[in-house]
């Protein structure tokens, strides 16, 4: 089965949140992961689940939709975006940006399909050939080959990056943001410092302010910041409300 077209709905009325979440819902390829009221927290859930599709209302608040997509596209430039608005004067600004389309308010369910189907059709191949689940990484003359399904976690240390697997460790000076462009959505930003496999997560522990989360037959943590604790519980599918 492809996998899910992962959207993420950025507008500041819940009616508009509403009825979008209620036209895609149905839609067997399309996923709805998020959705935020603001142009700050775009940019915070874009960092974290790496979308494959914003729908963004241009008129909102902290960062409007133009000045939030241009930020998300520099940490995630295979981004797809929509735009929606009341005001059809920003049209040449959002087709500046290469955006998929343009619809506007009040939205009609077949007019977002449209633009949907826009959106699946420049992901085909992408979605048909997936990435690899390979990381390749090079130290000194050798390159090394690690399965993704065998990383634990991933460790900025100095200036060192540290690739823990269930076998061994592997040094390489290639950054933690450029690596994490390269893995798949099984992998979680916890930390400025530390990259997580969320299926090897076994338990989370606060202790004092600071929250660490432990893994299965592993005997190593990572930090996990205050900012990203609430987003790895929902990618854990914990109910944050009991925590």
């Amino acid at each position: 089965m492809d996998p899910k077209i992962k959207v993420v709905i950025a507008e500041d009325h819940i009616d508009a949140q509403e009825i979008i979440a209620s036209f895609i819902e149905p839609l067997k390829t399309f996923e709805v992961i998020g959705i935020v009221d603001n142009g700050e927290s775009l940019l915070e859930l874009n960092f974290n689940r790496k979308p494959n599709l914003i729908i963004a209302d241009i008129n909102m608040p902290k960062l409007n939709g133009i000045e939030a997509i241009s930020s998300c596209l520099k940490v995630n430039p295979d981004l797809k975006f929509i735009y929606t608005t009341a005001y059809d004067d920003y049209a040449v600004k959002a087709f500046d940006l290469n955006a998929v389309d343009y619809v506007m308010k009040p939205i009609k369910q077949d007019r977002l399909y449209i633009a949907l189907e826009r959106v699946s059709a420049l992901l085909l191949n992408q979605s048909q050939v997936g990435k690899k689940e390979i990381l390749t990484i090079k130290r000194d003359s050798t390159s090394y080959f690690i399965h993704f399904s065998k990383i634990v976690c991933i460790e900025k240390e100095n200036r060192k990056t540290i690739i823990h697997t269930e076998d061994q460790k592997y040094e390489t000076n290639e950054s933690l943001d450029s690596m994490f462009k390269r893995l798949n959505d099984h992998f979680f930003r916890t930390h400025r410092s530390f990259i997580v496999n969320v299926n090897y997560i076994s338990h989370i522990v606060l202790e004092g302010e600071t929250y660490f989360a432990y893994f299965r037959n592993y005997p190593h943590y990572a930090h996990v910041s205050k900012r990203r604790i609430n987003e790895l519980y929902k990618t854990l599918s914990y109910d944050i409300e009991n925590f």
